[in-house]
C-alpha cells in the first residue's frame, strides 16, 4: 500500500566568522529521508561528467551538457541522479531541503527534482554566487516535478526545495516554487533552513518571472513588494525544527569559537528532532554531511577544505569520515552501491556492516575515538599557519577512515539472539 504523506524532514546550517573558531566557514546538514532509503557517497569525476558528451541523464529529464565541470563528492539516496548534498573542489557546499508550496506538485510534468539541482550546481559552478545563479537558471528552465522518492519506500508525493549554499566568501539562501525563486545573501552570522520558507521580501535576487507567476496563480495582487513565504507556502511543517535549530546555534556561537564538532552536536541532537531517529517517524536521518572551509583570507596552496560524511543513518552512532580534494584523490567503493534494480536495497559494504552490527558495537568507544582522532587531525591541519613545504597526500584519506570503521565493526561479530 502506497502511503501518500511527505517526508518533512531536514535541516541545514551555516556558521560564518566572526563567530567560528579560526574564521572558518561552517557547513552542516542532516538528509533525512525514508527510512527504508540508503544513501550512498560517491565521487564524481571530470572524466565520468565527459561520458555525458552531450545531455545528462538526470532523475526523469534530459539537461545539455557543459563543456566544463567540476569534480564533486555527494551523499545522495542510491535510487536517484542527484544528491542531497555536497562539495566540489571549488568548496562550493550545497544542500537541500523540501518546502511546500500552494502550487500543486502532483500534477506537474516530469521535471528537475531538488537533488538534481544540487547535483548540477556542483557539477559546474565555481562559487556559491554562480551556484545561485545556476540554480536559477534550472528552476526557471526546467521546472520542478516528479517523484522525489524511491518507490520501495511507500512515499509518493514530491515538493518544492530551498537551499543553502556556502564556500569559502559567502553564504546564500535561494527558496523556490515550481517555476520561481528568489535568493538572500548571508553576510554573517549564522543561518538555517528547514521544511518551511524564510525569505519574505528581504530578498536580492529573483527569477524574471516571479511576479508573472504568482499574478497567473492568483496569488498576488502587485500592490506591495511580493513576501515569497507568505504568497506560496501552504504548510510549515519544519518550523518546529527551524526554531529549535536556530536557538542551538544562538546558544553554540556565544563564546564566538563555534567548531566543527559544534556542528557535529547539532545534527545529533535528537531533542529538536534535527536528528530523526526514526521513533514513530517513517523517516530517519539516513546521512550526514559537515564541511570546514578557509576564509579567502586564508587560504593557502595547500589544504583549505574538508569534508566529513557519515554515509550511514543516525549520526548520533555513525561516524564523521573526513575527505580532502587532491590531484589524485581516491573515494574508493566502501561507500558506493552497487547498481542493481530498482526494486532492491542498493546496499553499500560500510551499510551493510553497520546494518549487521549490534548497538553494543555501534557504541564502541574506539569508534568515536577515531572520529575524534581524525577529525582534530585535519583540523588543526585546516588552522596551521604554516607554510609546510611537504606535501600531504589525501588520496585515501576517506577510504581509510571508512576501512578503518569497518575493521573496528567486524572485530567482534553481533551476538546472536535466540
Amino acid at each position: 500500500m502506497t502511503n501518500t504523506s511527505v517526508a518533512r524532514s531536514c535541516d541545514t546550517f551555516v556558521v560564518l566568522p566572526p563567530l567560528t573558531d579560526s574564521k572558518f566557514h561552517i557547513f552542516g546538514k542532516n538528509s533525512d529521508r525514508p527510512a527504508s532509503e540508503v544513501q550512498e557517497v560517491i565521487f564524481v569525476s571530470k572524466q565520468h561528467t565527459s561520458e555525458n558528451k552531450d545531455c545528462v541523464h538526470c532523475t526523469h529529464i534530459q539537461v545539455p551538457q557543459v563543456s566544463t565541470t567540476y569534480r564533486c563528492i555527494l551523499s545522495k539516496p542510491a535510487w536517484c541522479w542527484g544528491a542531497e548534498m555536497g562539495a566540489n573542489e571549488h568548496g562550493v557546499c550545497i544542500g537541500n531541503e523540501a518546502v511546500f508550496s500552494k502550487v500543486n506538485y502532483n500534477t506537474r510534468k516530469l521535471a528537475l527534482i531538488g537533488l538534481d539541482i544540487v547535483r548540477l550546481a556542483l557539477e559546474r559552478a565555481k562559487t556559491a554566487k554562480l551556484a545561485v545563479s545556476m540554480i536559477g537558471e534550472f528552476v526557471e528552465n526546467y521546472g520542478q516535478g516528479g517523484t522525489c522518492y524511491d518507490r520501495i519506500s511507500g512515499f509518493s508525493s514530491g515538493y518544492d526545495n530551498s537551499f543553502l549554499v556556502v564556500d569559502s566568501d559567502e553564504a546564500w539562501v535561494i527558496e523556490t516554487c515550481d517555476r520561481v525563486w528568489v535568493a538572500k545573501q548571508i553576510k554573517e552570522g549564522y543561518y538555517n533552513i528547514s521544511n518551511c520558507y524564510t525569505i519574505g521580501d528581504e530578498y536580492t535576487m529573483q527569477s524574471n518571472n516571479l511576479e508573472t507567476f504568482a499574478k497567473e496563480k492568483k496569488l498576488w495582487h502587485g500592490k506591495e513588494k511580493l513576501n515569497f513565504a507568505k504568497t506560496f507556502e501552504s504548510s510549515s511543517g519544519g518550523d518546529g525544527r527551524l526554531k529549535a535549530g536556530q536557538k542551538l546555534l544562538e546558544n553554540l556561537t556565544k563564546n564566538g569559537n563555534f567548531s566543527v564538532f559544534d556542528m557535529i552536536s547539532i545534527l545529533r541532537d535528537d531533542q529538536s528532532g534535527i536528528c530523526m531517529l526514526g521513533e514513530g517517524d517513517d523517516c530517519i536521518s539516513t546521512g550526514s554531511q559537515v564541511s570546514v572551509l578557509l576564509s579567502t583570507d586564508r587560504k593557502r596552496s595547500q589544504t583549505d577544505a574538508c569534508h566529513f560524511f557519515t554515509a550511514t543513518p543516525n549520526p548520533q552512532l555513525s561516524l564523521f569520515k573526513p575527505f580532502i580534494f587532491s590531484d589524485e584523490v581516491e573515494l574508493g567503493p566502501l561507500t558506493v552501491s552497487t547498481p542493481v534494480e530498482i526494486t532492491s536495497h542498493r546496499i553499500h559494504p560500510l551499510y551493510s556492516v553497520r546494518q549487521k552490527a549490534s548497538r553494543e558495537q555501534l557504541e564502541d568507544k574506539r569508534l568515536k575515538d577515531l572520529e575524534h582522532e581524525g577529525i582534530v587531525e585535519v583540523i588543526n591541519k585546516l588552522k596551521s599557519s604554516n607554510e609546510d613545504t611537504t606535501v600531504d597526500t589525501y588520496e585515501t584519506l576517506f577510504h581509510d577512515a571508512v576501512s578503518a570503521e569497518i575493521e573496528l565493526l567486524r572485530e567482534h561479530p553481533p551476538t546472536k539472539r535466540s
